[in-house]
């Protein structure tokens, strides 16, 4: 079933941005519970006009667990699918809110001037999650517009190694508060 759904979303990754209404980068900053916060750059794109559908990739790239924390760190690619209700569609300040799936990619590593690389075994599998959004779009002319949101995520994934026989087997949450910042062309 994960294999469909990963296939059905590379599919939509593909063929999406052709179609959208709308693409934008963004500045993103997560703040998970089990590590720490981290900044990050992303992309969008948006399709429909009073209820969109929206699919975004934003890279965290340097959250740190727990789990000797300056040593290792985690690398996350949420990739989001969801659906947003804008509050008056086409005024110079719109609100909307919504929510989706998130597919999150991970890659766990060590710090190589702290260790002599990746631990042995080491590893950290995707996890699906969702997340709620609250937003403004700020309509800058008939091209352009800025948002602003705020993104809550939900879900946790594990940790797993064995490091110079050492075995650890730390559960992550990364539940928490994204803050998002963006510029968008629209058509």
């Amino acid at each position: 079933m994960k294999k469909l759904i990963f296939g059905l979303l590379v599919l939509a990754l593909c063929a999406g941005p052709a179609s959208a209404n709308s693409v934008g980068f963004f500045v993103s900053y997560y703040a998970p519970a089990d590590t720490s916060a981290e900044s990050g750059l992303g992309v969008d794109f948006e399709w429909g006009s009073k209820v969109e559908f929206e699919m975004r990739f934003a890279v965290y790239d340097g959250l740190r667990t727990d789990a000797n924390p300056e040593v290792y760190r985690l690398s996350a690619t949420p990739i989001d699918l969801g659906l947003n209700y804008n509050f008056g569609k086409g005024q110079t300040v719109t609100p909307y809110v919504g929510g989706g799936v998130s597919y999150m990619a991970f890659s766990f590593d060590g710090d190589p001037t702290r260790t002599t690389g990746q631990p042995a075994g080491a590893g950290v599998g995707p996890e699906f999650e969702i997340y709620a959004q609250f937003g403004l779009d700020f309509e800058i002319n008939t091209n352009w517009k800025a948002s602003a949101e705020l993104v809550y995520r939900t879900g946790d994934t594990e940790v797993e190694s064995d490091d110079l026989g050492t075995p650890l087997d730390q559960k992550v949450s990364i539940n928490g508060p994204v803050f998002n910042v963006g510029l968008a062309v629209q058509w």
